[in-house]
């Protein structure tokens, strides 16, 4: 790893640490001074990493992440339309976490690990099924979003262990605004919500980065036999 992308991803901890700390202790200003620099500081380690033409896949990553910036800015203010913009904007996320997906391998991995494409969408069964009852309105909105956003955690599963971890906690931190959508906030759970996005979100890009890396690296062997 490249010594600026490492003081990034110390940047990154640093900021993290006081986002999670300004959730905790309910001060807006500062989780509002720290949650939009979350994803500007990774899409600055992809691009300190390998840069912009790396690797096709690796602009939709970017997008991607570009996208989910633009999600946590709408989702810090309050009121539907905004709730409306923010999970619009994730949803195109995952819309171009799943083709960067393909391009880096997951179409074969899926073919090696089938049993993601039984687990997942009994998954996704499951989670909608636990929160229909609470969605009201929403109900419609929130299957369509999580269709996709399960279809990136089961491509993210089928690119290797810690990517699939990575898929997970993005899954798992959506679903659990879901939950909060549906009965209510538990104790703790912004904290929560807030922790998984993140670190979900630091494992995509760093595997990403590592694989597009990987790739190149058999290539230049490659040319050079």
């Amino acid at each position: 790893m490249k010594r600026a992308s490492l003081i990034t991803l110390v940047v990154l901890a640093i900021v993290s640490v006081l986002e999670l700390s300004a959730v905790a202790a309910d001060n807006t200003v500062l989780e509002h001074l720290t949650k939009p620099l979350l994803l500007p500081l990774l899409i600055i380690f992809v691009l300190v990493e390998v840069g912009w033409n790396a690797d096709p896949s690796i602009k939709f990553l970017i997008i991607g992440q570009f996208f989910s910036f633009l999600g946590d800015v709408a989702l810090m203010f309050d009121g539907d339309l905004w709730f409306a913009l923010g999970i619009g904007m994730f949803l195109i996320t995952h819309i171009f976490y799943l083709i960067g997906f393909f391009k880096i391998g997951a179409r074969e991995g899926l073919r090696e690990r089938r049993w993601v494409l039984v687990a997942c969408p009994l998954f996704w069964l499951a989670a909608n099924a636990a929160l229909w009852s609470g969605l009201g309105p929403l109900r419609i909105p929130i299957i369509v979003y999580s269709a996709f956003l399960v279809a990136m955690a089961m491509c993210s599963m089928s690119l290797g262990t810690l990517f699939g971890i990575g898929g997970a906690l993005f899954m798992v931190s959506d679903l659990l605004i879901g939950e909060t959508v549906a009965y209510g906030a538990f104790p703790g759970s912004g904290v929560v919500i807030m922790l998984t996005y993140i670190v979900g979100q630091a494992i995509i890009a760093y595997c990403w980065t590592r694989r597009v890396e990987q790739t190149a690296a058999v290539d230049v062997v490659v040319v050079a036999a």
